[in-house]
């Protein structure tokens, strides 16, 4: 395996993965560069936490029913080993939700890189342009079509949509998992889950 050696400063930068016979150097990110990233691709508003934290986790997962198997399946995005947007969901009333994605929020409205207004019922988080999303391209091209086929519903609706999905439209099964991650949720139901690492398809 031939490797290109990367300048000392580029280390905080930089990740190396291996794969398919070689290293490849991917930018490493955060979940906050996700949260500005979405936010930039619907057009630097979105209205309520809950909308946000949806695109996020469709972002990372698709759930589907194999046509041919009947089997139900999920796909989980990775980028470099790491989920997609570098946050984990767990089980909640609403569906999917995470930690990271609100600590993410309230940091970058704590630096000034987003406004958020309204209230709890109605909160509308702005992104103010001083801060450049740093995500790798093909993260931003699974942005993108989430957004492009999710983007124009509301929260609710993406809550609904996505605790179908999962099977958590049934109360009783959704108590029973509350503040389970997501992973565990999906195995423990029987569901097919698949990873992709999308960093493996660059170069």
């Amino acid at each position: 395996v031939t490797t290109t050696r990367l300048p000392t400063f580029a280390g905080p930068l930089l990740k190396s993965i291996y794969s398919c016979g070689r290293v490849l150097y991917v930018k490493d990110y955060g979940v906050r560069d996700v949260v500005c990233a979405v936010l930039e691709v619907t057009g630097g508003r979105i209205v309520g936490l809950k909308k946000l934290t949806k695109l996020l986790f469709l972002t990372q997962y698709v759930i589907y029913k194999d046509a041919a198997s009947g089997q139900v399946k999920a796909v989980k995005y990775l980028y470099g080993g790491k989920p997609i947007t570098r946050a984990e969901f767990y089980i909640w009333i609403f569906g999917p939700m995470s930690n990271e994605v609100y600590d993410a929020v309230e940091e970058l409205e704590s630096e000034g890189v987003v406004d958020i207004s309204g209230d709890l019922n109605a909160v509308v988080i702005i992104l103010k342009g001083e801060r450049a999303p740093e995500v790798p391209e093909l993260v931003r091209r699974r942005i993108s079509d989430v957004v492009r086929k999710y983007g124009g519903r509301k929260g609710w609706e993406l809550e609904r949509l996505v605790k179908r999905a999962l099977g958590l439209h049934i109360e009783e099964r959704r108590d029973e998992y509350l503040g389970y991650y997501v992973d565990d949720y999906l195995r423990a139901e029987g569901f097919e889950l698949e990873t992709r690492d999308l960093a493996q398809w660059e170069g």
